[in-house]
């Protein structure tokens, strides 16, 4: 049996939850929810930490709740188009040219202009991390008041693509993000409340310049017990509940008071290795532990069955579906084994391997909905002669190991939709910001230079799959399938667009209850 180790604050909360969900009546809110249609609870495993969107995780919550805006979206399809752009043209294979709304403002009702939107720009390439990858190579400066020209140093780079990421939201760079009365930003929704990590509130903004929302207030709160957050949206306290992880969908089946949407994203579910450390530095062993591994054992147990194996990174994005095909296309314990007796871990008589009398040993990491898949893994490797532990716990002890370097795998998903060259280079480029496990290939790198020079998208295609590949063969993380996670909504919410992208696109000004 399962155990969930709750607080008793949240006992408390998940009873009266239950004791909701028990009296709510099919195709509508309770009535001792006290709220009117004016008002929209959205619900998640965790929300900004901080005002100011720089600090992870700010920028796509902000985005997702309609706090901020990006100068292009990514529409369901995968099409982008401008948002707080008006538009953009290529004038060369360096050079692009955006052109602004004149009528964008801030909250403040500062005019978004094209010196604001570079400095916003800059401010994230300073300050934000994970914006790095998608700001590499391109400069940016104010041609007049409503054009930003941009010029990138690789030619044909989809600038669109590039600025449509979700951390490069739209802010006012000259005011202190440091409180909710001096942050400025430019969506539907302005904050005027917050409490870090627990509860945000936010009203319409009296400046936007697009379509005004029909909904009026916005309470976003995050509620990291996923059974809770089941309960929230079944007892009506909650109207959109994101991270509905697989092994709590099955309580949705004939419910129809709720909505449950299963749209797969673009997200690789990914055990990342630390080559540091010893036993890892071989890649026969790194080899040998993805050959190990029941791809399809994997997704029935740690997805619930509601995903498919994937053998690369790329694998999750459906324009690279047929990426990898040969590479550990299946599980193949017995070639596992002989890798490792190859590197000189040699199976004993305790169901253990040894080396130099050193235990070949493994200690996976994972958070949220990670559990389960971790223990199966540990289960699959254990079968292998590997002593393998799961240490499951908050986000922030992953963070903590990887700054000390004290870990051996973990899991973790990125987004595996955008530009090639930025999303692989994150990954896998030595000083990339999501290569946790320091990965330095000669032949990946040159693969990934040839990529950062492709002129055109037949080209970089081609080339995204062979640093796919090869990065597979190599093994420095282990790809497993995409992460699936749902999203769940009131019947009576209307307007609600399923996407791929679920981490910034929750909010639009069509949401209406009926």
């Amino acid at each position: 049996m399962r155990k969930t180790a709750l607080s008793l604050s949240r006992l408390w909360f998940a009873g009266t939850l239950l004791l909701a969900a028990l009296s709510v009546s099919a195709g509508g809110r309770p009535a001792e929810a006290g709220r009117g249609n004016d008002e929209l609870v959205l619900v998640e495993r965790e929300i900004a930490c901080n005002t100011d969107p720089a600090f992870y995780p700010g920028s796509n919550h902000y985005v997702k709740n309609g706090a901020a805006e990006l100068l292009f979206k990514v529409d369901p399809q995968g099409v982008v188009q401008p948002s707080l752009a008006e538009g953009i043209e290529q004038a060369d294979p360096h050079t692009w040219r955006i052109r602004l709304r004149p009528e964008g403002r801030f909250w403040s009702g500062k005019s978004i202009n094209a010196e604001s939107v570079v400095a916003s720009l800059e401010r994230s390439r300073r300050t934000n991390v994970r914006a790095a990858p998608f700001l590499e190579g391109l400069s940016f400066k104010p041609l007049d008041s409503w054009t930003v020209e941009v010029t990138t140093r690789r030619e044909n780079l989809s600038v669109p693509l590039s600025l449509s990421y979700m951390e490069l939201c739209i802010i006012n760079a000259d005011a202190p993000h440091t409180s909710v009365e001096t942050m400025d930003m430019s969506g539907m929704y302005r904050v005027v409340s917050f409490e870090p990590k627990k509860r945000m509130v936010l009203e319409r903004s009296p400046n936007y310049y697009g379509e005004k929302p029909i909904i009026g207030r916005i309470v976003h709160e995050e509620i990291s017990d996923a059974e809770t957050r089941v309960l929230a949206i079944l007892s009506g306290r909650a109207d959109i509940v994101m991270h509905i992880p697989p092994e709590h969908m099955a309580q949705f089946d004939g419910r129809k008071d709720v909505v449950l949407h299963t749209t797969p994203p673009a997200s690789t579910e990914t055990v990342y290795l630390n080559l540091s450390r010893p036993q890892l530095r071989d890649v026969r062993v790194r080899q040998a532990l993805s050959w190990g591994l029941n791809r399809g054992e994997l997704v029935l147990l740690g997805a619930e069955g509601r995903s498919f194996p994937v053998t690369t990174w790329l694998g999750s994005n459906p324009r690279y579906r047929d990426s990898g095909g040969g590479i550990y296309d299946r599980y193949d314990p017995e070639r596992a084994g002989a890798l490792l007796d190859e590197a000189g871990w040699k199976l004993e008589k305790d169901g253990l391997r040894r080396k130099d009398g050193a235990v070949l040993s493994m200690r996976l990491m994972t958070w949220g909905p990670g559990k389960a898949v971790g223990e199966a893994i540990q289960h699959q490797w254990t079968k292998l002669g590997v002593a393998a532990e799961v240490r499951h716990g908050d986000y922030s002890l992953i963070q903590t190991a990887r700054e000390t370097g004290d870990w051996d795998a973990l899991i973790e998903g990125w987004q595996t939709f955008g530009d090639e060259f930025a999303l692989l280079s994150g990954q896998f480029a030595p000083k990339g910001t999501a290569n946790y496990g320091g990965y330095d290939d000669a032949e990946t790198n040159a693969l990934l230079e040839e990529l950062s020079n492709a002129g055109t998208e037949a080209a970089r295609r081609e080339l995204a799959m062979k640093v796919d590949a090869r990065v597979a063969e190599r093994a420095p993380c282990i790809f497993l399938y995409p992460r699936p996670e749902g999203v769940a909504t009131r019947a009576d919410l209307k307007g609600y667009v399923d996407h791929f992208r679920k981490f910034e696109n929750a909010i639009n000004a069509q949401l209406h209850f009926e």
